[in-house]
């Protein structure tokens, strides 16, 4: 990615120096913008890749960036005909679309939404970006360059734009609302352990601290069961979640037994 801004860049920069070139300046510098935007998309999509998420969609946004990379330079440098450019024009925005759409989708399915409504939300925004694209597709070779298709177009861009937007909001803040939650155990909990490196035994209070013997860091974190919308757990009453209705499994439960869930030690 960063040897293809390079040479966007670059290109860009010689074109404009260089401003007796001509048609060939007007070339390179949208050789240059091909260049950077297809890059874009491909760094979006190999960020979800680099994530274990969407994989085949992902693969489908890297691949239709480089062919559409590469139809639309072929445009530019070769001067096709009248057929070959219609053809050509099509395959090109057939792949655009597609470019675009994948990590789209793909950086929307990395967003966790634990809360049923609020994921909805991103899940009507991800059809609504699938139907758009099929949509500008079925224009792109079917010719339906109509005033009804515009207007189509311009609803589902806006609707899907809304809930891209949307969606991370509603994320930030229900993981904003799972950190402020109360919590059944207080902060000065202390752990009693043996450090890892000096294995001096000592008892540390919850947070980040030091072994008392030889200095090593520790962080200390006392999670507590929580069901997936983030309510907490401590002395539930039944088998479904107050706040969501989901089934809660007894291993997930935390019962009055004087004992913390877990520890984390780092």
């Amino acid at each position: 990615m960063i040897a293809s801004f390079a040479l966007a860049a670059a290109l860009g920069i010689i074109a404009i120096i260089f401003d007796g070139l001509g048609r060939t300046g007007e070339r390179v510098i949208i050789t240059a913008l091909i260049v950077g935007a297809f890059s874009l998309t491909c760094l979006a999509a190999a960020f979800v890749l680099e994530r274990h998420r969407a994989i085949a969609i992902t693969w489908v946004g890297i691949v239709g960036s480089v062919l559409a990379a590469a139809t639309w330079l072929l445009m530019v440098w070769i001067d096709p005909s009248r057929r070959w450019e219609e053809w050509l024009v099509k395959i090109a925005g057939t792949l655009t679309a597609a470019s675009i759409w994948a990590p789209h989708l793909g950086l929307l399915l990395l967003l966790k939404i634990d809360r049923h409504s609020w994921r909805l939300v991103r899940t009507v925004t991800l059809w609504l970006a699938t139907l758009l694209t099929a949509f500008i597709v079925l224009i792109v070779w079917g010719e339906w360059f109509e005033d009804w298709s515009g207007k189509t177009v311009g609803v589902l861009s806006i609707l899907t734009a809304c809930g891209t937007v949307v969606s991370p909001i509603l994320a930030f803040i229900e993981r904003l609302a799972q950190r402020e939650a109360p919590a059944a155990l207080g902060r000065a909990i202390a752990v009693q352990l043996a450090c890892p490196r000096c294995h001096a035994e000592q008892t540390l209070a919850v947070g980040r601290r030091q072994c008392v013997s030889c200095g090593l860091r520790i962080e200390l974190r006392v999670e507590e069961p929580r069901c997936a919308c983030g309510y907490l757990l401590y002395q539930l009453d039944g088998d479904r979640c107050p706040e969501c209705g989901r089934n809660v499994a007894d291993v997930d439960r935390w019962l009055d037994t004087g004992e913390p869930e877990a520890a984390d030690a780092t």
